[in-house]
């Protein structure tokens, strides 16, 4: 059924067909327009057809519009021109004439009285005629309202209405219909409607010719306003689920553990929670409102915290030192980037942690570690002193006759044990140190380095076994018992009649055979070893050869030019070798480990053959 089909209902009483000429004589119409194209062919007419009965017309607007009306008006066939010079036509700009009568950002009725009413009466004194009228055009009550200024826009169009008393004119204003766009509008919106005498919708509504097209726009419009009133329900419910959630989040941040902050674009604290305030001790008011670069004990640092944030970067354990209250100050990481919105920077958002007894623990922990790397130079240095005083020792005793050299060496051995009591005392409390794994590790060779010095003077204490047995003999039982426990396999090529050397000599080669046979199974990784003792003319020979992995190169070079860098037993046999004056000749490659020992059977250098 269609609208015409309604029974006592004439459809156009409600929904009348919008005719734009119908209002030209009407006091005053107010059109709203969402498209410039609508509006101007609307004014064009309303002005044209003033225009072409010998009226006067008056247009306030923007340069925009007062130029594309002067164009319809010519493409009309009105000679404008013809009727400025007359004083009929009237284009004012409409921000310079509201600036005439504005005070304050109100207009002023007297003003305005004074401003408009010369406009309208200079352009009444153009015409003739009883009939003869003036109309115009507005829109500074537009300026007005996309300003903000709504109650300033209202008040305007009643001074329009109190002007028309006394100088009757027909008034057409407009505003565009995006101006009206949010809820709070709408009350201003009716005062506005309610102000004119009539209202020329927009041109979506102006368009339509049929009863059924505009019952179908209205019925559009109100299901519009009922969608409108759900989302308006929605967003407030969802406005309300939002500040309980910002409530919630700010409590969380008010009472966590960490301290908080935001700092403004001017460095200023904008708000900072309790733990903030209770790390640097300060009341709120001593603290929030302040420029944080006051707080920094280093103004540098906090430049170049804030240089990064202003370079949009995200900061992460930024190390800085903040001021207390109380003078003292703690040691903070901070983690902190900007809220920035439409490029324009709004606040950071940082949390600041607390490490300052973390500090003050890891710096304690330095001073331990140095304290014992000290304490163990110290026991390093002292354990060297011994072996030094050891070597000499050793030396005078193998010059003295059996009994004495068993007497002393006895001595010596009882007093090095206790000193490797104590030794082992403090060796393990580096052990026992936390964090001192890089120390302790190299307990063990402290230790076996005094070690090596108690079994020289084992040897000592029985230098029956060289004397009674011999070199050779002595070196069989060495290289068996070798064999037995580590599972090397050592040959041994001596003379089948080796004749017997001076003691000393023996003694010396001895040693370094057990030397050089115990390094092999500790260090070399060989599988075999090769052993040679035998007398050329007025030389004693000791070779002892492996397949070992070798040693580095930088190692045998200090060896060679220095005598240093094999242990003490080896470096002390070293020593005594040249004391009887012999030498030693050490090679090594990848495929194993050659060491040389020869000495002099003539002369006897050291005088101590037995």
């Amino acid at each position: 059924m269609s609208a015409s089909d309604l029974p006592a209902c004439d459809a156009s009483g409600f929904a009348p067909v919008v005719h734009w000429h119908d209002h030209d004589h009407d006091g005053h119409v107010v059109q709203f327009y969402a498209d410039d194209v609508p509006l101007l062919e609307s004014v064009s007419r309303f002005i044209g057809t003033a225009l072409g009965a010998g009226d006067a017309a008056v247009v306030i607007a923007t340069k925009a519009h007062r130029d594309q009306l002067c164009q319809r008006l010519y493409g009309r066939g009105f000679n404008v021109a013809a009727a400025i010079r007359q004083g009929r036509y009237v284009a004012l700009d409409a921000a310079e004439t509201l600036a005439q009568f504005m005070r304050e950002d109100t207009p002023d009725a007297a003003l305005f009285a004074t401003v408009a009413g010369s406009v309208l009466e200079r352009a009444r004194s153009t015409i003739e005629g009883a009939s003869s009228r003036v109309v115009a055009f507005g829109e500074m009550v537009a300026l007005l309202w996309a300003e903000g200024k709504l109650e300033a826009a209202l008040r305007l169009e009643q001074f329009w209405d109190e002007l028309a008393q006394t100088h009757p004119f027909s008034l057409r204003c407009a505003y565009p219909i995006t101006g009206f766009n949010r809820e709070e509008h709408g009350e201003l919106f009716l005062k506005i409607c309610a102000q004119h005498s009539a209202v020329i919708p927009g041109e979506n509504y102006a368009t339509l010719l049929s009863d059924d097209e505009r019952l179908r726009s209205i019925a559009r419009l109100q299901q519009r306003e009922q969608a409108l009133e759900t989302v308006k329900l929605e967003r407030l419910e969802a406005q309300v689920a939002l500040r309980r959630k910002q409530t919630e989040l700010a409590d969380v941040l008010e009472n966590a553990v960490e301290g908080v902050q935001q700092v403004g674009p001017d460095e200023r604290i904008l708000w900072a929670n309790k733990a903030m305030l209770q790390l640097l001790g300060y009341a709120h008011g001593e603290y929030v409102g302040h420029p944080l670069p006051e707080f920094y004990a280093d103004r540098s640092c906090f430049q170049q915290y804030w240089q990064k944030l202003m370079r949009g970067e995200e900061i992460y354990d930024y190390p800085a030192e903040l001021r207390c209250k109380d003078g003292s100050v703690k040691q903070v990481l901070i983690h902190s980037n900007g809220l920035w919105e439409m490029g324009k920077f709004v606040h950071t958002r940082c949390f600041v942690r607390d490490v300052t007894e973390q500090r003050r623990a890891e710096q304690a922990l330095r001073e331990s570690e140095a304290g014992l790397r000290q304490a163990k130079d110290r026991l390093e240095s002292q354990v060297e002193q011994r072996t030094v005083a050891l070597r000499r020792l050793s030396s005078q005793i193998l010059a003295l006759q059996d009994a004495e050299r068993r007497r002393i060496a006895r001595e010596l051995h009882d007093s090095l044990g206790q000193y490797l009591v104590g030794l082992k005392l403090n060796l393990d409390l580096l052990r026992e140190s936390p964090g001192q794994s890089e120390l302790w590790a190299q307990s063990d060779e402290i230790m076996n380095q005094c070690l090596a010095e108690v079994r020289t003077l084992s040897y000592l204490l029985h230098p029956p076994m060289i004397d009674e047995l011999g070199l050779i003999s002595s070196a069989r039982w060495f290289v068996d018992g070798i064999e037995k426990r580590s599972g090397v396999r050592v040959s041994l090529d001596v003379p089948d009649r080796p004749p017997r050397l001076p003691g000393a000599i023996e003694l010396v080669l001895f040693r370094i055979l057990q030397e050089a046979l115990t390094n092999v199974i500790r260090h070399s990784g060989a599988s075999e070893a090769q052993v040679r003792i035998r007398q050329e003319a007025d030389q004693a020979i000791l070779e002892v050869r492996d397949n070992g992995h070798g040693m580095p190169a930088e190692l045998l070079d200090r060896f060679v030019l220095t005598g240093t860098g094999m242990g003490v037993g080896l470096t002390g046999m070293r020593e005594r070798v040249g004391e009887l004056g012999g030498k030693i000749k050490l090679e090594a490659t990848g495929n194993g480990t050659w060491l040389q020992i020869v000495i002099p059977l003539a002369g006897d250098p050291a005088g101590i053959a037995s």
